[in-house]
């Protein structure tokens, strides 16, 4: 009786053991969904590079609420004859806000997915604003953790009415630990036949080796 009652105890041990073992392929498929993670979040963060060369301004959405939305446009074929954009340093596409025949003015808003991005990322991008009066039209670069904004970035001092050069503006990422976030461009063109906003070459800038 004892050979038995051993022999039970023996198995319920061997089951247990068994049971509280994670088996090999559940262990592979952890480390697997780890590393898909990993690539699937620099992808993400590299492909807010854009310099629309390719006539798309994705991933870069255009949320504008009024009748001025993005347009990718080429320096040959300007939207606006009489005031065209200066010449691009590299390529013939950019992005441009666009009005309508009347040359109604209006906010424009742009931004890119939620992205998760670590401790030492950055942007630059070329911009070209321009209006009849001094700082008459505006472009911001902000930054969203959930549903707070922090301005990085905000150039309407630039927008002349003499001002005929892209320039260049860069902004590292205010974060101290790796963190999901969107970036947004938020502008105003205005009705005169001078305001203009145009940007270009957005680069993603990685603090880590990709």
């Amino acid at each position: 009786m004892s050979n038995l009652l051993q022999l039970f105890l023996a198995v319920v041990t061997i089951v247990v053991c068994l049971g509280n073992r994670v088996p090999d392929s559940r262990q592979n498929t952890r480390k697997l969904d780890v590393t898909l993670v990993d690539i699937n979040s620099k992808l993400t963060r590299t492909s807010v590079t854009n310099d629309f060369e390719s006539g798309s301004p994705d991933p870069w959405i255009d949320t504008s609420p009024t009748s001025v939305y993005w347009n990718v446009e080429d320096f040959s074929i300007p939207a606006e004859v009489d005031y065209p954009p200066p010449t691009p340093s590299i390529g013939t596409k950019y992005l441009r806000a666009t009005r309508d025949s009347q040359l109604t003015p209006g906010l424009l808003v742009l931004r890119t997915a939620t992205f998760a991005a670590i401790p030492g990322d950055s942007i630059t991008f070329k911009f070209w604003i321009r209006s009849k009066y001094t700082g008459g039209n505006t472009l911001d670069l902000v930054l969203a953790i959930e549903n707070v904004e922090t301005t990085l970035l905000t150039l309407s001092s630039y927008s002349t009415s003499v001002n005929f050069e892209w320039r260049t503006a860069s902004s590292s990422f205010p974060i101290s630990t790796p963190t999901n976030l969107t970036l947004i461009f938020y502008g105003y063109c205005g009705g005169n036949s001078e305001d203009a906003i145009a940007i270009d070459d957005i680069l993603f800038i990685s603090s880590t080796t990709e």
